[in-house]
């Protein structure tokens, strides 16, 4: 069981059934109105032959101007290229130079041009319509316009959510059991 269905959930959503799991995918709307379709800008990554992690991590840790967890800071841009490439596995189109290569942008406190886009600044735009393009064609059980009650905890294990379902002035209440519920629901969630 995956609920949410932004960038976290689709990919979790897409890993689980590449790993042979039955996945429920939970969302409070459309499959297609996550917040992610608002990112605006682009994803930084080592992905240049001309670039290194460790300028990578130090122009992260500088920009959090200390309040950057470092180790959170090198996972990120240690697996951020291999995210990357994934994504574009699955569909996102990154902007390209008539020649064929990546566009690279220069933003924020960047001190090389790592920064890739889709669409310009519709870069989450586009990731989450090739995520959820995927999604669709995979056999994933889609539940939408579903609220998330509660999880279901028995023995001190979740075994499953209550959800209120429908758009509408009577939504419907109901539980789906799972083995396993990641809770992707954005930071605002």
């Amino acid at each position: 069981m995956v609920v949410g269905s932004g960038i976290a959930g689709l990919t979790a959503a897409l890993h689980a059934v590449a790993s042979g799991c039955r996945v429920t995918l939970v969302t409070k709307d459309a499959l297609e109105h996550a917040n992610t379709r608002f990112a605006q800008g682009g994803i930084a990554g080592v992905m240049f032959d001309d670039d290194s992690a460790a300028a990578h991590l130090r122009d992260t840790l500088v920009a959090g101007a200390g309040l950057s967890d470092p180790e959170a800071a090198r996972v990120l841009v240690d697996e951020g290229p291999a995210r990357i490439r994934e994504l574009i596995a699955w569909g996102v189109a990154f902007d390209r130079e008539p020649a064929g290569g990546f566009v690279k942008g220069l933003e924020a406190a960047h001190s090389y041009p790592r920064v890739l886009h889709a669409g310009g600044d519709a870069t989450g735009s586009a990731i989450e319509r090739a995520l959820v393009a995927r999604v669709r064609a995979a056999a994933v059980r889609i539940v939408e316009q579903a609220f998330l009650r509660d999880l279901v905890v028995e023995a001190g294990r979740i075994v499953g959510v209550d959800l209120l379902v429908g758009d509408g002035s009577a939504p419907v209440r109901e539980r789906i059991a799972a083995d396993a519920v990641i809770l992707a629901t954005g930071g605002a969630g």
